[in-house]
């Protein structure tokens, strides 16, 4: 059996857009992007590494009590709410009147309860929301 340089099987594959050196050229074209993404990855870890600060313990320990407190004002608030709206549910007091200055009172009264009642560790929301806020 003779073999030929016209037989199929020894020549090179060709696509429907040219020649083998497409192949080439998408080969030399993924070995340029590469190297591109390997540049910008580069500089990405360069950039976020200069950034990145750790915090001190005391630091820490500031943005704690920060993260507790307000934990414990938006428990305040919320129990404020619930208070007045159940407040509203008890007949008026028929000795001292309707008048705005008692009204004004109350108000005062109820956030101020609902402050030291959040404080005394109130209903666990201030708890929840600072285990949720701090994970």
């Amino acid at each position: 059996m003779e073999i030929s340089a016209f037989d199929n099987n020894l020549l090179p594959k060709t696509t429907a857009t040219g020649t083998t050196s497409d192949a080439a050229d998408l080969i030399s074209q993924d070995a340029i992007f590469q190297s591109a993404l390997d540049e910008a990855s580069g500089k990405l870890e360069r950039a976020t590494n200069s950034k990145v600060k750790t915090m001190t313990q005391e630091e820490l320990d500031k943005r704690d009590k920060e993260i507790r407190d307000a934990s414990t004002e938006l428990e305040a608030i919320l129990l404020k709410m619930m208070y007045t709206e159940m407040y509203k549910t008890v007949p008026k007091d028929e000795l001292f009147g309707d008048d705005n200055a008692m009204e004004i009172y109350q108000d005062m009264y109820h956030e101020e309860l609902t402050k030291e009642a959040a404080k005394a560790g109130g209903i666990g929301l201030a708890d929840f929301i600072y285990k949720q806020l701090t994970k």
